[in-house]
């Protein structure tokens, strides 16, 4: 496994996926208000779906720049 390499990826690809998780958050976030969402709502399952996002993006971007970088 390169080492560097890796690092390298994982300072451009992680920062990208939090980039269009944020994105995503926010759209969904504006849709959700649209609807007549209320605090109950963005303190709970909001926030526990953003923190889900977050954590499972960053793991698939590390698992997948492992990979990709563990075959060469």
């Amino acid at each position: 496994m390169r080492v560097q390499e890796f690092f390298v990826r994982i300072l451009f690809f992680l920062p990208l996926a939090f980039w269009v998780t944020f994105l995503f958050l926010m759209v969904l976030g504006i849709i959700a208000y649209l609807l007549g969402a209320h605090e109950t709502f963005y303190c709970t399952v909001y926030c526990k779906v953003a923190l889900a996002l977050l954590i499972g993006g960053s793991l698939a971007v590390i698992i997948c720049q492992v990979n990709a970088c563990w075959k060469k």
